[in-house]
């Protein structure tokens, strides 16, 4: 990965965490059903989205960046043309396709409240098919900007429209729910005014991306002029490099999706579908949120670092690669293990400043749970460095376990232990557990890398330890006299000082570890300044 490839994929962990915080807005204007009906119709939008166009951009944009290498400048824009003809093609097939099923989607879940979301949500699919396109284009030209550009504006409109049509049509559905005397109007109306700016917030990435691309018509119109190539590529040849080079990445798209699908199957598992719908609607947007943001933060350090590894693999430095991979690793547990231990001992003021109301469920979910907020990292980072190195069958493997896995468990947990909404947590758990060993395994293998377990798991673990007890005692002392977020704050500044300075004492990262991880020259300063390396 160059240098513009980590700045997209870093921004794209920057939307991921604006995502997040929109599912908190949507979870205060349309309730914590509300977060469930928007979810069916968001996954069932999402699984056709990557049938439709999964993987299209980046296949697109390393075909045209090839074609425009070798001087086939007219051969890149044909193949540009053929991809945007199967992609309408294939995008007005696939919104149609949910338009039409809305009813039976929602009906397999038994959450007929997402009918109309699942609707409304149809064009975003077509929408959404046209910017991969567009995307793909500017990647073959080598410019990163309007991806990262479109990712952070479409969390902002989908922000802003939010708060807007949420509101209109929250009121509209009080005013249905009180004649009607069913509640769950209010929740499915401010649904329907999230589906509606989803949609419209694609449709204007959409109409921005156009414009930048006319924008850089007249230099293509100059290149063609130029071109080496005798003979393009036909619309079938197009569609065959395009098929065959986004397979894979679409099925581990599809697998890393169905998980979520298949938790949603929880809504019908229980006989009281309404506390059904809550219990999902807080683990989401409690438990989701609360894992997935420092997920995200810890994906976006190692991200640098991923490509550093690859890097010198492909300069044939496999020692410098093994430090600088082995390096990742353990800033990712390092991290991780701080915000698993942080969530899991203060699941309570968490549960209460985020969840009003269903704070105990959010509380129960966190304890039971907190550790993924150090899996999904791990699984991501091994994940990304096998794909990097073109061993996407080893992910695509991995992957297909951990969804059997996660299906077993879940209908063991919930259909059987009568486990309720703990019971998708405790699969998750098991099946990021078994995927985090299985890449982690594949990736050893790949660099015969032997990793030095004590300073890259067992001492983060002691000194995780002291932060979860010094954590409780300040819960303890702390919250009958204070707010929970002030609470929160105070923990998080004397344990993470605690932690980092057991670290730093224990002389925790090499100086070779630090040369590659983000942070590394401060973390070795610190250690300068403490006399310590």
């Amino acid at each position: 990965m160059n240098q513009a490839e980590v700045r997209r994929r870093q921004v794209q962990m920057v939307s991921i965490i604006l995502a997040l915080c929109n599912i908190v807005a949507v979870s205060r204007l349309a309730g914590y059903n509300g977060v469930t009906y928007v979810a069916v119709a968001v996954e069932v939008y999402g699984m056709i989205w990557t049938v439709v166009s999964g993987g299209l951009t980046g296949i697109l944009g390393r075909v045209l960046r090839l074609r425009n290498s070798k001087g086939q400048y007219k051969n890149a824009a044909r193949m540009r043309r053929n991809a945007l003809i199967l992609q309408l093609v294939l995008g007005a097939a696939g919104s149609f396709a949910m338009l039409l099923g809305a009813g039976a989607a929602a009906g397999l879940f038994q959450v007929q409240y997402s009918t109309l979301i699942i609707m409304i949500l149809a064009p975003s699919v077509l929408l959404r098919s046209l910017s991969a396109v567009l995307l793909g284009y500017f990647q073959g030209e080598g410019a990163e900007l309007p991806a990262m550009a479109s990712g952070i504006l479409r969390q902002l409109l989908i922000f802003g429209f939010s708060q807007l049509f949420c509101r209109m049509l929250g009121e509209y559905g009080r005013k249905v729910s009180h004649l009607l005397g069913q509640e769950n109007f209010t929740s499915m109306y401010g649904g329907v005014g999230v589906a509606v700016a989803i949609s419209l917030a694609e449709l204007f990435i959409a109409f921005f991306l156009f414009l930048v691309y006319k924008g850089t018509g007249r230099s293509q119109n100059r290149r063609q002029g130029q071109d080496n190539a005798r003979i393009g590529d036909s619309f079938m040849d197009s569609f065959r490099i395009l098929g065959a080079g986004r397979g894979i990445p679409m099925l581990i798209r599809l697998l890393a999706v169905l998980p979520v699908l298949l938790g949603l199957f929880f809504c019908s598992s229980l006989e009281d579908n309404a506390v059904a719908c809550v219990e999902y609607g807080v683990y989401g947007a409690g438990y989701g949120v609360l894992c997935g943001i420092p997920a995200a933060l810890i994906l976006w350090a190692l991200i640098p670092v991923c490509g550093r590894t690859v890097g010198r693999l492909r300069r044939e430095e496999s020692r410098f690669a093994r430090t600088a991979f082995q390096g990742g690793l353990h800033i990712g547990v390092v991290h991780g293990a701080f915000a698993a231990v942080f969530l899991a001992v203060l699941a309570e003021p968490f549960g209460a400043a985020l969840c009003p109301g269903q704070e105990t469920v959010a509380a129960a979910l966190l304890r039971g749970g907190a550790a993924v907020a150090v899996l999904i990292p791990l699984c991501v980072y091994f994940a990304r460095f096998l794909m990097l190195i073109n061993k996407r069958m080893l992910v695509l493997i991995a992957m297909a376990v951990f969804d059997l896995v996660f299906l077993v468990l879940t209908r063991l947990f919930i259909g059987v232990g009568g486990v309720r909404i703990l019971g998708l947590v405790h699969a998750g758990m098991a099946g990021l557990g078994l995927l985090c060993v299985m890449l982690g395994a594949f990736c050893f293998m790949q660099l015969h890398l032997r990793a030095d377990w004590l300073h890259v798991l067992i001492i983060p673990a002691m000194a995780a330890t002291a932060e979860g007890l010094l954590c409780l005692l300040l819960d303890k002392l702390l919250s009958p006299h204070m707010g929970k977020v002030i609470l929160l704050v105070i923990c998080l500044a004397v344990s993470g000082t605690v932690y980092w300075t057991v670290l730093l004492l224990l002389r925790n990262f090499s100086e070779q570890e630090l040369e590659h991880i983000p942070g590394g020259k401060l973390i070795f300063g610190l250690g300068q300044m403490l006399n310590i390396y």
